[in-house]
């Protein structure tokens, strides 16, 4: 038997093999395109990666609904309010400085705190009424006169000037130096 197994050997390598590899084959395509095709058939059967999913803060919700709430009560509230029929009272506007009396001299001084000094202080001429003293006709001066009433401690007329001033003088009224 081991003679025939020789001769079978022999006979298979003088025989022409009938599934060989042919050296020009123009049929196969290019390794390389076997490799992109292969390559584009995997991404093509590949499961789509999940869409990320961003969710709202915990306390997102709540607050909405809160608000929306509160929105609907406001609604609900005044459209289920009457109209408003009644007059509505007329707005004059009044000079405070008009109703601020000047002191008499006949009134007693104020109290002094201990141990702060008295400021003495001009009187100023009586203005008829109707007539706008001077130093209302220039700002500065006007401003000057309110520092002078804070200074001798008349602060009721001052912040009374102070409203007529801010009133009268609109580009002044937020003067920075007060």
């Amino acid at each position: 038997m081991a003679g025939s197994d020789e001769e079978f050997e022999e006979f298979l390598k003088r025989r022409k093999p009938v599934f060989r590899e042919p050296e020009d084959d123009l049929f196969e395509p290019p390794a390389e395109l076997d490799r992109v095709v292969l390559r584009q058939a995997r991404e093509a059967i590949k499961p789509e990666e999940p869409m990320r999913v961003f969710s709202a803060p915990r306390w997102s919700m709540p607050l909405a609904l809160a608000a929306t709430l509160l929105i609907a009560f406001a609604v609900i509230f005044k459209a289920g309010m009457p109209p408003d029929t009644a007059p509505k009272p007329e707005v004059t506007v009044q000079s405070i400085t008009d109703r601020v009396e000047t002191p008499s001299a006949a009134a007693p001084p104020p109290p002094e705190a201990p141990g702060t000094a008295r400021v003495e202080t001009a009187t100023e001429p009586v203005v008829a009424a109707g007539e706008v003293p001077a130093w209302r006709r220039d700002p500065h001066a006007w401003q000057a006169e309110i520092q002078r009433l804070r200074d001798a401690g008349d602060i009721a007329r001052a912040e009374a000037e102070y409203a007529e001033f801010k009133r009268a003088q609109r580009a002044y009224a937020s003067s920075p130096d007060r």
